[in-house]
């Protein structure tokens, strides 16, 4: 029941609603059957019919005789303002009988006829407060933002260039358009672009000139790269560029063709997926529409993620590769929009005061800076509560959002967020990415970690190295830390224009893992070959299955083997452009220095109490045992490409001494490794 002045006396009745014909997508119009019981004379108790719908959807039902000579440029001109414009209508039926109005309920198309026009309601829908930015943040990260509506092409396309969607000047956005004429010569595939303001206070006459036919891909494609031009498109258009496309690999006419599935069909996906990469706006879309614009997304190779609020979006959130379903609570948004404008209002004042009092200072007025001072204290006493009054409504609203029902989108979409911001889209990609390359760095760690340790288990356990409990436990526990804090790190705020590797299966991962491991491989074989001469051969540890037994060769390679594993989290921590740095992730930094210091520290023996908690051997202190070099290893006076390896570095050894080539070769195994995976990286993102 709704509330109503009279048309002439101004009289206050009630109007009842009978029969509702619900909105339809597809016919863009609603009308209700009402009954005036308080109208006077011959209009009491008839019955009416009220409709209201979409300008250019109601027009063929209007009396012309009631249509306005500017009807047409009324309605695209507030629409070019970025406004939603609804239609108003109506009609008499007559007086209210049983039998009028079961006729009335079951014909709509008849209701629906020589409607009077009763007026055009313009509704101005404020933008989201951070949509522009949030807009701004995606494209420089090289996204492609698209607008998917339901709202006319001129309010869609003026709203996409306030948020940012769209970059091209008003008269170099072009909506395709399907012909009609079926003139094969003029325009060989039936399609063509317009501007979008060509009609608007112009004769048809000064717009003939302003089609521009566009047959080939590659034309729309070389316009959208070189940003000369925007592209729309409306749900009508896409359905007949889906018909043709049918058409074209089937017997079938148009007629025989269901509107409803042809998007389905696997030619009408085929045409679509090469038009919708190069469109950006795609307005007056039903529900159907929009699901097909997100598999034709989908089909073309683009990965999809879609951000909807209604009824009207599950299907296309649920074609989407990644859904998120927000909430929208028109009255809330206003709240918290007020309450964003104090504040932004309140620091433009504290900015032109700071301006104006550095010009003060600059003209050297000290007489006038105590007035100023004084006068301020009320003034900034004013502006904090004003501030705290605008925060308490923020939290309020954030609050009241908490208690808001959930609709369809949120069962359809994988993400909900209790928000009515679309900065979710921008925190999804951003935790997303980071996630991604916190994963595939800890498999590269843990590879390269498994590569170390089955050197270990293999050709260095047949020379009897060993490691004791206490070297283990104190190993697993330093890893664990580690592995928790790489898993701390935070997304940058700026999202990156480039993409991180989309699985750990790739070119980048496993060249790095083997470069790595090549580095580890060859400094703990040195450790092995400098340290195998100072072993007794009749300590009974050295047998692969004896006792434990702290000595040089277990200790030496038990510090080359734990570096390796601290420099796998050093070099493979990603870092920028996806998340903060090393330096920036802060427990992790200095758990890896702490255990540099540790290890160096064994390995110089300035500590021998933690040598000994960790079951390590004193190092040696002179140069190696039997060694002539004169004679090379033992004597046995061998030419060959390993045993000069093997002479050389333990003529370094004897040259430096034990302790000190063990931290060149600790040294050189970490900077090796760092700039081999720099390396890598930078030739492959090259």
């Amino acid at each position: 029941v709704m509330e109503k002045s009279g048309p002439t006396t101004g009289s206050t009745g009630p109007i009842k609603v009978l029969h509702r014909f619900a909105f339809s997508s597809k016919l863009r119009r609603m009308t209700v059957l009402a009954l005036d019981a308080a109208g006077d004379g011959e209009d009491k108790n008839n019955l009416w019919a009220l409709t209201k719908g979409a300008p250019e959807a109601l027009e063929p039902m209007l009396d012309p005789k009631t249509l306005p000579a500017d009807y047409e440029q009324s309605y695209l001109r507030h629409m070019t303002l970025g406004r939603r414009v609804l239609a108003l209508a109506h009609r008499n039926l007559g007086k209210n009988t049983p039998d009028r109005l079961a006729k009335s309920k079951s014909s709509r198309d008849e209701v629906e006829q020589k409607l009077t026009f009763a007026g055009l309601l313009i509704m101005d829908s404020p933008l989201k407060t951070d949509s522009a930015r949030v807009v701004k943040e995606l494209r420089a990260g090289d996204q492609n933002v698209v607008m998917v509506t339901g709202d006319a092409v001129l309010t869609a396309a003026e709203v996409a260039r306030r948020v940012g969607i769209v970059d091209a000047a008003q008269h170099f956005t072009y909506e395709l358009l399907c012909r009609d004429d079926g003139d094969a010569k003029r325009d060989p595939n039936g399609y063509c672009f317009r501007p979008l303001d060509h009609s608007i206070g112009r004769t048809a006459h000064e717009t003939e000139g302003d089609e521009i036919m566009h047959s080939t891909r590659p034309e729309m494609e070389a316009m959208v790269r070189e940003g000369k031009a925007n592209f729309c498109i409306t749900g009508d258009t896409l359905t007949k560029l889906a018909v043709r496309a049918v058409e074209r690999t089937t017997d079938s006419n148009q007629s025989n063709i269901d509107d409803r599935t042809v998007l389905n069909h696997p030619a009408a996906r085929s045409a679509l997926s090469e038009m919708a990469p190069f469109i950006t706006v795609f307005a007056r879309h039903a529900p159907r529409h929009k699901e097909a614009v997100v598999a034709a997304l989908n089909s073309a190779g683009r990965r999809t993620l879609m951000c909807g609020d209604g009824t009207n979006d599950v299907g296309a959130l649920k074609q989407a590769h990644i859904g998120v379903s927000i909430v929208s609570v028109p009255e809330l948004e206003k709240k918290q929009r007020s309450a964003d404008e104090e504040i932004d209002a309140v620091r433009a004042e504290e900015k032109r005061e700071r301006k104006a009092a550095k010009k003060k200072k600059k003209k050297g007025d000290s007489s006038g800076k105590g007035g100023v001072s004084g006068e301020k204290k009320p003034k900034r006493n004013t502006r904090a509560d004003r501030i705290e009054r605008s925060l308490r409504a923020l939290r309020e609203a954030e609050e009241e959002l908490d208690f808001v029902g959930l609709g369809n989108a949120s069962v359809a979409s994988p993400f909900t967020s209790r928000k009515t911001s679309v900065r979710c889209c921008k925190d999804i990609l951003q935790q997303g990415r980071c996630t991604l390359v916190t994963m595939i760095q800890i498999y590269k760690i843990l590879g390269v970690q498994c590569l170390v340790n089955a050197l270990v288990l293999t050709k260095l356990h047949q020379k009897g190295v060993k490691q004791g409990d206490r070297q283990l436990t104190a190993v697993g526990v330093v890893v664990s830390v580690l592995f928790l804090f790489v898993t701390r790190g935070k997304p940058l705020p700026r999202l990156s224009p480039h993409k991180p590797p989309s699985s750990v299966m790739n070119t980048e991962t496993l060249l790095s893992m083997a470069v790595q491991f090549g580095v580890h491989f060859a400094a703990i074989m040195a450790v092995t070959f400098i340290s195998d001469v100072y072993v007794d051969p009749y300590d009974p540890s050295i047998v692969p299955d004896g006792p434990f037994h702290p000595n040089t060769l277990n200790t030496a390679t038990f510090l080359v083997t734990v570096l390796a594993t601290i420099n796998a989290f050093l070099v493979n921590y990603r870092g920028r452009p996806f998340m903060e740095d090393l330096k920036d992730n802060k427990l992790l930094f200095k758990s890896i220095q702490g255990c540099y210091l540790v290890l160096f520290m064994c390995a110089s023996e300035v500590f021998p109490p933690l040598n000994q908690l960790l079951q390590l051997s004193p190092l040696p202190t002179s140069g190696p045992p039997v060694f002539d070099s004169s004679e090379g290893v033992g004597g046995s006076g061998g030419h060959d490409d390993f045993d000069i390896l093997h002479d050389s570095l333990l003529r370094a050894v004897s040259l430096i001494g034990f302790r000190t080539m063990l931290c060149v070769i600790m040294c050189l195994d970490t900077a090796l490794v760092t700039v081999a995976e720099k390396g890598v990286r930078s030739l492959l993102e090259s």
